[in-house]
């Protein structure tokens, strides 16, 4: 998985990943299941300070 710092206080933080829902669809309706990966993607959040932010 990537590895971002924070913006607010620069601590290594996980990049959020997609959501179960979205890698079934994007398997199982290829190729135009992949519209699914565009929706959205969780938020990464960091794991000192709490900050969200979409990265």
């Amino acid at each position: 998985m990537a590895q971002l710092s924070c913006p607010k206080c620069n601590e290594m933080a996980t990049r959020g990943g997609f959501m179960a829902w979205q890698i079934i669809v994007a398997i199982c309706f290829f190729p135009i299941g992949l519209l699914a990966l565009l929706a959205s993607r969780k938020p990464t959040k960091c794991p000192k300070c709490g900050h969200t932010w979409q990265a």
